[in-house]
């Protein structure tokens, strides 16, 4: 069975370079999200395994990214959620992961951001075919992410 995944992001770049590594994982990725609410609704409605979250995404109906994190971790403490960014601020990385998120990886993406995600995936998720090969370069489109 295939780990289901919500994305995110309102980049449809992003979106498709993150389906691309987490397809090649064994990941289904099953709805996308450009928005806050358009995010909580899908989340309630499907139960992803796995959520990739933009720490920008458009805020919407009052509710940032982090507001959004701790409403799904609230509704599901089990989900496992990536939280994704072009902002590297410490101090926003921090609450993320205190908050318990699986990773906070920087775009634009490298490989070794998908490494460290690949391993701590498989680990969770035992079911997972890991077939990326460590080291191996992501396409220089993938890099301006």
């Amino acid at each position: 069975m295939a780990i289901r995944v919500l994305m995110v992001d309102d980049s449809i770049f992003v979106r498709d370079v993150l389906r691309h590594h987490l397809e090649c994982l064994g990941c289904e990725v099953v709805a996308e999200a450009e928005n806050t609410l358009q995010a909580l609704d899908l989340y309630r409605t499907i139960a992803p395994d796995l959520v990739t979250l933009d720490v920008a995404v458009p805020r919407t109906g009052g509710i940032g990214a982090l507001g959004l994190f701790r409403i799904m971790r609230n509704e599901n403490p089990g989900v496992s959620i990536l939280v994704v960014s072009a902002i590297a601020f410490p101090e926003i990385r921090k609450a993320f992961l205190r908050e318990g998120a699986l990773d906070y990886i920087i775009k634009p993406f490298e490989s070794s951001s998908f490494e460290q995600v690949c391993k701590r995936l498989s680990t969770m998720f035992p079911e997972l075919n890991y077939m990326m090969k460590a080291g191996t370069a992501l396409p220089d489109a993938a890099r301006h992410g």
